[in-house]
């Protein structure tokens, strides 16, 4: 599994940012060897979000990122937001303790 990392500083409208993640979301959704993610709105910065994505692998995640359609569908971030993507891959996954 890796993990994708992608801060956005949004300079647009929020509403109109949000709006467009959603749609690259359920795009996103659809594509083989995506799991999960979740996006993330700073409390300190309203401007700042960060989407954390789970790819079965980088080969899967690559596949989606060139596809036209998904190509279609981020293109319209960019009037909202700035991101900074960083795949990563897990070292610690650590549970609650039981106490």
């Amino acid at each position: 599994m890796i993990v994708l990392v992608n801060v956005f500083q949004v300079h647009g409208s929020a509403e109109g940012f949000e709006r467009a993640f959603t749609k690259v979301s359920e795009i996103m959704r659809t594509q083989p060897g995506f799991l999960h993610h979740r996006l993330l709105r700073s409390e300190g910065a309203d401007s700042t979000y960060v989407n954390v994505a789970e790819w079965q692998d980088e080969q899967s995640l690559r596949a989606a990122l060139a596809r036209r359609e998904v190509v279609a569908r981020l293109r319209p971030l960019s009037a909202f937001a700035t991101g900074r993507p960083t795949v990563c891959r897990p070292v610690l996954d650590a549970p609650p303790l039981e106490v």
